[in-house]
């Protein structure tokens, strides 16, 4: 069994930018591998990731490994290890990484680092326990803003375009719309997908007062999301983008083409045109403009929602990050629904 403890004073952040926002940053950061009780020594694999308690992804220094799988996924860090104690620049370009936006990191409100380890023999395993930022940051009274105490919301005001190729569940006059961005390798919109949007449909959009509408984000660190993404395009093209959105988030630890046709198959799609339509990549214009509306929004993590009323092709309301309980939903719509137009 792998363990990891995190030495708190030397996890600071030490911004590029002259301010936080959407400014780059890195992340100094030092933590500690046992491998079966003894401190590892040599070089290790890792991949770390920056999520939120509210089940967002704030950032990844490359693709997830599966565990107990041997493979070198995308963007894998190799890091000196002495006696059981690493450390690494996480967001630092001349590593490799994907640059960290302090932005959403200042937003959250308890980020933690969670760490993928792989010692050459045991194949990856995620490090027992995680790096929480916001209890780390003593040794830089900059670095974090204080948590947001449990309980207390903090929404930002978003706007989305409405699109007519956006795929949706409900009454085209539905008072108010959901609109989601998702990413079908991300665990936590599986999770809304599973247990929040069935109660959702039930209560709100069923009753026609509630329309969801479906956006994609896939995020650079997910080799297998923006190929989804495609695919559930193309079954939207033959109306069945909804129950090809179950069948990928179904299967989100091994997406890739074979089960996409597989997927058609099994929902009786006419496969040739299917086929076309992914080898044609005719969804690129589509994704292309999903992801340029969830930046021009300040959208960065999935899943993010933005919930409104519909004025002039647009939603403008609470952004909502994470997988949230139905509960936190249903007390935003409840609210909007009692406040008049």
């Amino acid at each position: 069994m792998i363990q990891r403890s995190v030495c708190t004073i030397l996890a600071c952040f030490t911004l590029l930018g002259s301010a936080w926002g959407a400014s780059p940053a890195i992340l100094n950061y030092q933590g500690r591998i046992t491998v079966d009780g003894a401190n590892f020594n040599g070089e290790g694999l890792f991949v770390f990731s920056i999520e939120n308690t509210n089940g967002a992804i704030l950032w990844a220094s490359g693709e997830f490994p599966r565990a107990g799988m041997t493979n070198l996924p995308g963007g894998v860090i190799r890091l000196p290890v002495k006696d059981g104690l690493y450390q690494v620049r996480l967001g630092d370009p001349a590593s490799g990484m994907h640059m960290l936006d302090a932005g959403p990191l200042h937003a959250a409100a308890d980020p933690f680092v969670r760490v993928w380890f792989n010692d050459g023999k045991h194949g990856w395993l995620p490090a027992a326990g995680e790096g929480r930022l916001k209890r780390t940051a003593t040794a830089s009274a900059q670095a974090l803003p204080s948590a947001t105490p449990t309980g207390v919301t903090t929404s930002k005001i978003a706007t989305v375009p409405l699109t007519d190729t956006s795929p949706s569940l409900g009454r085209a006059d539905a008072p108010l719309v959901l609109v989601e961005f998702i990413d079908f390798q991300c665990p936590y919109c599986k999770q809304v997908n599973d247990r929040v949007l069935p109660t959702l449909k039930k209560m709100y959009v069923d009753t026609g007062k509630l329309r969801i509408v479906s956006r994609n984000l896939p995020l650079w660190f997910h080799a297998n999301a923006a190929p989804a993404a495609e695919a559930a395009f193309c079954a939207q093209l033959q109306s069945n983008f909804w129950p090809m959105r179950d069948r990928l988030f179904t299967n989100s630890e091994q997406l890739g083409a074979t089960n996409f046709v597989n997927a058609a198959k099994a929902l009786n799609l006419d496969l040739a045109s299917f086929i076309k339509c992914l080898e044609q990549k005719t969804a690129t214009s589509q994704l292309a403009r999903d992801q340029q509306d969830a930046q021009a929004a300040g959208i960065t993590a999935t899943p993010s929602f933005v919930l409104g009323r519909p004025v002039n092709g647009k939603v403008t309301g609470p952004l909502l990050v994470g997988a949230k309980p139905a509960a936190d939903f249903q007390a935003e719509i409840e609210n909007l629904l009692a406040t008049p137009p």
